[in-house]
């Protein structure tokens, strides 16, 4: 399972990559920066809403419109699903909603442990980073 968050542009794109429910990957940009085993806590905490997402038939999926430089995309795909169950468009700080149950815990859940990850590596890049804001540090 893999959950992404990114800017328009792709620049800075964030995922957290969960395999078999035991190893945890986090990229940046398509590059492995945290490559670890999933605790045991973790595993339950995560186990319940993954088999229970799995067993709900896969969404619509709609592309999100397009909005403004400060809109992050949000999917969250399934190995062996060719399209993204989620795929939608929020503001940065905004939790992914309205996806139904259990996405929406699932994508919540999601999101803070890779910001957790991130955070841990490093704590100035500990939230996306969109093109705009690259620009101006430049």
């Amino acid at each position: 399972m893999t959950y992404e968050r990114s800017g328009r542009t792709n620049t800075g794109a964030q995922a957290v990559r969960i395999e078999r429910l035991k190893h945890l990957r986090v990229l940046e940009q398509g590059e492995t920066v945290v490559e670890r085993a999933l605790t045991a806590e973790e595993r339950e905490h995560l186990s319940p809403l993954v088999e229970q997402a799995e067993r709900q038939p896969a969404p619509a999926v709609v592309v999100p419109a397009p909005g403004g430089p400060d809109v992050l995309a949000v999917t969250l795909g399934f190995e062996d699903e060719a399209a993204p169950r989620v795929r939608m468009a929020l503001r940065p700080g905004r939790p992914a909603r309205d996806m139904g149950t259990p996405y929406d815990t699932l994508l919540a859940e999601l999101d803070a442990l890779l910001s957790k990850e991130l955070h841990t590596r490093a704590p100035r890049h500990a939230h996306a980073v969109l093109p705009h804001e690259l620009r101006q540090e430049e």
